[in-house]
């Protein structure tokens, strides 16, 4: 797998890592073509698939040039999801 075959959390495919912000994956996440849980529930289960330490099972499968770039992708992801969930609390 490339960096560009992860289905990252967000209606446009990620071309780099500048591409993943907050909004975008709040928009994607949030959207109402997911019905059915509150907001928080939403942004909880993202964050129970975009866990880090889940993508240690795909590392076999991942292309060793875009290793690190998938491995921040997805750090930065579980920010942005992590971001989302504070607010929610507030």
């Amino acid at each position: 797998l490339g960096f560009r075959d992860i289905p990252w959390p967000m209606f446009s495919q990620a071309r780099s890592l500048d591409d993943i912000t907050t909004s975008k994956v709040a928009m994607f996440v949030l959207s109402p073509l997911h019905p059915g849980e509150t907001r928080r529930e939403k942004i909880r289960n993202a964050l129970k698939r975009w866990h880090p330490d889940r993508f240690g099972r795909l590392s076999t499968r991942i292309e060793e040039c875009d290793r690190e770039a998938i491995e921040d992708g997805v750090g930065v992801v579980a920010r942005c999801l992590n971001e989302l969930l504070e607010r929610e609390s507030q």
